[in-house]
This record gives C-alpha cells, sequence and structure tokens, in this order.
C-alpha cells in the first residue's frame, strides 16, 4: 500500500525539474512524431546573443513547461534564462501587454543580482530618470509602503522590489491595475527602450552567455485575450532585444489571424502523443513511452493487470495530465478500499471522475452582455462531425477554437487530423449522438 501512498507526488501534474528531470525524464518523439524543443536548442546555440522571438504552442498538459524545463536545463551553461509564468506572476483574465514588460524589468533585474552582474551607474540613474517623470510617480502611492524599507535607492535591490510591488499593487484589484497600467503606458516606449538597454548591458558584462526569457502560461489565455496580445500588441511583444520564447494557445493556430501573428515569430508546436492511429488502430510507440513514464514513477505490480495501465493509456488521448490524473484517482479510491493494487473498478471510476469534469466544459458561450455566442448544440455539432469524419478533418470555426483550448478536440501529429478527446467520445456515446462505434 505504500507504493500508492506515493503516487499523488510522483505523478504531480506539475511540471519536471530539477532532480525530477533527471529522474523521470524521456524523450517523447517516438509517440509525438517530433520534439520541436531540440530544433529550437540548435537554433538558439547557433545565434545565443540573437534576438529571436519564438512561439511554442501545445495542448495543455501535453507536457509544454517540462520539454522547456529540459531546454533550460541542457542550455544554461550557455544562457542566462529568465522562466516566469503569467498564472503564478499576473492575471490572466486581466493581463496587460504594459505587465508583460515591468515584469521582464523585474526579473531581469533578479537575474543581475543572482549573477552578480555589474550594472553601470548611468543605466540605473537613467531607469531612476523614468521613474522620476510625472505619469510615472502617479503610481508610486501604492509601492510606498514596501519601498521606505528598501534602504540604499537607485540600486538594483530598489529596482526589484519597486517592479515587484507594481505587479502585486495591479495583482491586487481591478481599480489598482488600470490606474497602474494607464499611467505606465503613457511612458512604455521609454521603459521598453530602457529594458532593452538592461538586456544590452547584461549581454556586455556576460560576452560569453546568451540570453533567454521564456514566458509561460500565456498558451491558457482565452482566445479573446490570446488574440489581444498577440495580434493587438504584437510589436510590444517582439520589442524586446533578446532570444524569447512565447508560449502560445493552441487555439490560435487555427485562428483567421493565425497567418498574420505567426509572421512576426519562428513558430514550433508540440504535438500530443498519439495512441491511435486516424484509422482507430492502436499506436504502440505512443501507448509505450506513455508506458514507460508510469513505469519510472511506480510499478506495474500496482495495478491488478497490466491491459488495465493500457486503458488508463488509451483513455487519455496521449495527454499526460489526464493519464496522471486518472490513475491518481485510481490510486484514491484503492486506498479507501484499504487495497494497494489498482483493479478495473478502481479504473472505471476514476474514467467517469474525468468525464464529469469534462461534461463541465461543454457549455453555452455569452458575452460580457449575457448574449449567447455560442450554443451547446454547436459545440455538440463540431465534436459529433470530428467523431464521425473518415479523414478526421475539421473545420476551423470558433466553436472549433474552444473545443481545443478546451481539450475536447485534440491534434495529432503525421498528416496532422484532430479526433475527440477519448472521454468526449464516451459523453456523446451517452447521449445517443454518436454510436460506439465512432469510438474506435
Amino acid at each position: 500500500m505504500n507504493n500508492l501512498l506515493k503516487i499523488y507526488k510522483l505523478l504531480s501534474p506539475e511540471p519536471l525539474k530539477g532532480e525530477g528531470l533527471d529522474q523521470y525524464y524521456i524523450n517523447l518523439k517516438e509517440g509525438r512524431g517530433n520534439n520541436p524543443t531540440a530544433r529550437i536548442k540548435r537554433h538558439l546555440l547557433e545565434n545565443p546573443r540573437g534576438n529571436e522571438q519564438i512561439l511554442f504552442s501545445g495542448y495543455r498538459g501535453c507536457g509544454k513547461s517540462t520539454e522547456l524545463n529540459k531546454l533550460q536545463q541542457e542550455i544554461e551553461d550557455r544562457f542566462i534564462v529568465i522562466n516566469y509564468s503569467v498564472m503564478k506572476e499576473l492575471d490572466p483574465i486581466s493581463l496587460n501587454y504594459t505587465e508583460l514588460i515591468m515584469i521582464t524589468m523585474e526579473k531581469l533585474f533578479e537575474a543581475v543580482r543572482d549573477k552578480n552582474i555589474l550594472i553601470d551607474e548611468a543605466m540605473l540613474k537613467a531607469i531612476w530618470a523614468w521613474k522620476e517623470t510625472a505619469e510615472v510617480k502617479k503610481v508610486e502611492d501604492f509601492s510606498s509602503s514596501v519601498l521606505v524599507d528598501i534602504g540604499a535607492k537607485i540600486s538594483v535591490p530598489w529596482f526589484i522590489n519597486f517592479f515587484a510591488n507594481l505587479r502585486g499593487s495591479a495583482n491586487a484589484s481591478y481599480n489598482n491595475k488600470v490606474t497602474i497600467t494607464q499611467a505606465i503606458e503613457h511612458r512604455l516606449k521609454d521603459l521598453i527602450n530602457l529594458c532593452n538597454d538592461l538586456i544590452r548591458e547584461i549581454k556586455l558584462k556576460l560576452p560569453d552567455k546568451g540570453l533567454l526569457i521564456i514566458i509561460e502560461d500565456l498558451d491558457k489565455l482565452s482566445v479573446a485575450k490570446a488574440e489581444e496580445l498577440f495580434f493587438n500588441n504584437v510589436h510590444t511583444l517582439i520589442s524586446l532585444r533578446a532570444n524569447v520564447i512565447f508560449t502560445f494557445p493552441i487555439a490560435l493556430q487555427i485562428h483567421p489571424l493565425a497567418n498574420v501573428i505567426k509572421s512576426n515569430f519562428k513558430d514550433y508546436s508540440l504535438p500530443m502523443v498519439k495512441v491511435k492511429t486516424k484509422e482507430g488502430q492502436p499506436f504502440e510507440e505512443g501507448r509505450e513511452v506513455l508506458k514507460e513514464i508510469i513505469l519510472k514513477r511506480m510499478s506495474i505490480a500496482s495495478f491488478e493487470t497490466e491491459d488495465i495501465l493500457y486503458q488508463f493509456i488509451d483513455t487519455s488521448g496521449g495527454c499526460l495530465r489526464d493519464l496522471f490524473r486518472m490513475i491518481r484517482d485510481g490510486a484514491d479510491y484503492a486506498l479507501d478500499d484499504e487495497r494497494d493494487i489498482i483493479n478495473q473498478a478502481d479504473y472505471t471510476k476514476s474514467v467517469n471522475r474525468l468525464k464529469r469534469n469534462y461534461k463541465d466544459t461543454i457549455a453555452e458561450k455569452r458575452d460580457a452582455q449575457n448574449k449567447l455566442v455560442i450554443s451547446i448544440e454547436e459545440y455538440l455539432k463540431v465534436l459529433v462531425d470530428a467523431a464521425n469524419s473518415p479523414d478526421k478533418q475539421i473545420n476551423n470555426t470558433a466553436a472549433a477554437m474552444d473545443l481545443r483550448q478546451s481539450l475536447c478536440l485534440l491534434e495529432y501529429n503525421g498528416d496532422t487530423w484532430c479526433d475527440v478527446h477519448p472521454v468526449v467520445k464516451q459523453i456523446l456515446v451517452e447521449r445517443g449522438l454518436i454510436t460506439a462505434n465512432a469510438t474506435n
């Protein structure tokens, strides 16, 4: 039973990092069809001091953050890597492009501190002069309570706290965010120039190092928010004179503006792990690499039969997060009955629990004025058409974009085909919308 007690930690949905990468990382190229991070790594190493602007997309739960952490680990001897998450550091619902520049300044100063980089005093004075402009001074009331305790001004620690406190204050309330971002926006062009000056100073002081900024969790933004950021304000995003990787929503890959957006970036997408072929036959390479991932963390003896493990794999549709979630739930059900083996009943209960989660995602979409935008029937029609499609090609509608974002629709590598998540197919069968044969 002790084996199952460890599963909750070993199958954590959190991305691998540090020692976890060394212990549990497996390259899933055979199951995905390719792994674009190898190409990203090659291009970065060819020009470490360049200004590559990179989009990195993939379905949520497919392992993007783990792959980015692995990339960071492999290049850290050649690069200073700044990696931050908009989900952890900012409010993704009301994210403003101005905030991305402010937090990047904060993280650049943290890198300066951590790497003991001596910044030219004239550079610090220039940033201080920006801070003293009338527009920026308006927001100092939000930060004064913290800044009075910082000590010496015009220093790296002072600027770290200044930008961190602006971020914290903006997160505290919507009114704060509006006040701060509007004030900073008046001086945003100057702040971007100062940000690039700081990047240039870091490169100057560390001539043997490249600089890479990774902005995580932008792929979790709503389609509307992502469109605002990557289309309406793209020139702000690409203004940083450093290598930058932006995680990118999978829904925008099929957006009408996709080609316009991607013309400003190098574009890479991490494929799903394929567990079935387009014809519905088992894809053994994908099933086996997922089995290897699980058995790196737990014993096959934890399953009543090997077939149960394969059932978990097939039902996940290749989504690592769903696979981990189902096995963790299965372990919980076994432990509830004081068993140390996951049996068929535990598998069924865990699938039903995941099914309930997906049922909740298939809901009508309304705008801010409560006007119906997309009905449940429209979403269901897209799912039914995809499930019944012989060539597994779907039209790129607004409903399809939402269904990709919610993982109800999954895209696979090869000749790029799309299918309904296996759990969602079960929902369609239960509602009498498709036959059981469509689940093959």
